[in-house]
């Protein structure tokens, strides 16, 4: 599973995390945030879909919106156990990155986000939509339910999440960092769905 998590890939401007340790409330605040917003456009992107859109694939090679919503919902559940019960657990993630090789924040948000086609990666089995969700509505509640663990231990956690580092598709990164992988993870794929919206054969 670690294997895999390593292939995955507001307003408020995200600062970069130059000091190793706990949240500074700033942080703490820009994160809860972002896994707030990025969650609602989602959600205020495929609320009222029918169930032809919702299944709408423009090709047996790609998915569908709810293909995406269900890989989102799977990465949730596994990044959130990655944070919490492996790289936050294990001393041999809390290291000293030089200043000079430390990535920004925002290059998290970048490289994540980015959809263009040199950035797009086959995803890992464990990771590929099965159809477990029938409406827009079952994803969302289940959806909700996995994101709001996140943003309770964004809000709460006492750990040093500056100060554990973990291999992803953005480089190296913190723990802190890998809560703001997941809004930008979600931000990628909301143009995923945006772009089977945008098909010349989207249901009406």
């Amino acid at each position: 599973m670690k294997k895999l998590i390593l292939l995955f890939v507001t307003v408020l401007i995200p600062m970069g995390s130059t000091s190793e340790g706990k949240l500074t409330k700033k942080e703490r605040k820009f994160a809860v945030n972002y896994l707030e917003s990025s969650m609602k456009s989602i959600f205020k992107t495929i609320d009222g879909l029918s169930q032809e859109q919702w299944n709408f694939q423009a090709s047996a090679e790609t998915w569908s919106v709810a293909g995406a919503c269900e890989h989102l919902f799977i990465a949730e559940n596994a990044i959130y156990r990655n944070i919490t019960e492996n790289i936050i657990k294990n001393d041999k993630f809390k290291v000293t990155v030089p200043e000079s090789e430390r990535i920004t924040d925002q290059q998290v948000i970048n490289t994540i986000s980015d959809r263009s086609p040199g950035r797009r990666v086959k995803t890992p089995p464990p990771f590929e939509p099965k159809g477990i969700f029938a409406t827009p509505q079952d994803f969302m509640k289940a959806y909700k339910k996995a994101r709001q663990k996140n943003i309770d231990f964004t809000k709460k956690s006492e750990d040093d999440l500056k100060a554990y580092y973990f291999d992803s598709p953005a480089g190296k990164i913190s723990a802190y960092q890998w809560i703001i992988l997941l809004s930008a993870h979600a931000e990628r794929h909301l143009g995923q769905m945006k772009e089977v919206m945008a098909n010349s054969d989207y249901p009406d």
